[in-house]
């Protein structure tokens, strides 16, 4: 059986994305890409956009969203619905799976914003082991050597936030389309990958665009009590 590219972490200008739904549809239909997965930040409106964008041209788009789980960022695939921020991982988890859903340890050792050692300890669908996001490289290779054995599913994601990085990190998958990437992920059978020409050609944007959202939310803080909390 031939395998297949998907990439299963993308953002648009619904959360923190410099791509419209419209401009990151246009790319994804010049990308060689089977399956995409576009998962905006607490909400499922990017992902219904861009599905409703393409028209049935590029890739299947698989609904989802990078929920804020208090205790660091789940991706949620084949979700219909927007899963509520704020609540412990396991409860993301399993809000996820009430919806028929898959839920994916994102970026599992990013500082910030990964879930750490609870990839390993709670029943995630998957675990994103390879995360295109720049500068990467030190938890990605942590997350290599803690979860490449647990039984999850092991996943690459462009976490692209400009469109010319979306598709260079990806998840290879035996099949064709979305319910084959399904019964891989559920099957173990996938495997993270990356283009690496295409990766360096995107990294100067990427990086660009994700230092000058890192400024601007440090510039909001100071006046945001909620920020400070």
């Amino acid at each position: 059986m031939r395998w297949q590219r998907a990439d299963l972490h993308l953002h648009t200008t619904c959360s923190d994305g410099k791509p419209t739904p419209e401009e990151l549809a246009r790319r994804l239909a010049r990308t060689s890409l089977a399956v995409a997965a576009v998962t905006d930040h607490d909400t499922v409106e990017g992902a219904l956009l861009v599905e409703e964008a393409l028209a049935g041209t590029g890739p299947e788009i698989v609904i989802g969203s990078e929920v804020s789980s208090r205790d660091g960022h789940v991706l949620a695939l084949f979700v219909i619905r927007d899963i509520p921020p704020g609540m412990s991982a396991e409860a993301t988890i399993d809000a996820i799976h009430e919806q028929g859903g898959l839920a994916v340890a994102a970026h599992p050792y990013s500082l910030a914003e990964g879930v750490g050692d609870l990839a390993a300890r709670l029943p995630f669908d998957g675990v994103e082991i390879l995360n295109g996001s720049p500068l990467m490289e030190m938890s990605n290779a942590r997350a290599v050597a803690r979860l490449a054995r647990t039984s999850a599913a092991l996943l690459g994601g462009s976490d692209a936030h400009v469109a010319s990085a979306a598709g260079q990190v990806h998840t290879l998958f035996p099949g064709a389309g979305a319910a084959d990437l399904r019964a891989a992920l559920l099957a173990g059978q996938t495997q993270p990958a990356v283009d690496w020409p295409g990766r360096l050609a995107a990294l100067p944007l990427h990086l660009s665009w994700l230092t000058w959202l890192t400024l601007r939310r440090g510039r909001r803080a100071p006046s945001s009590p909620v920020s400070r909390a």
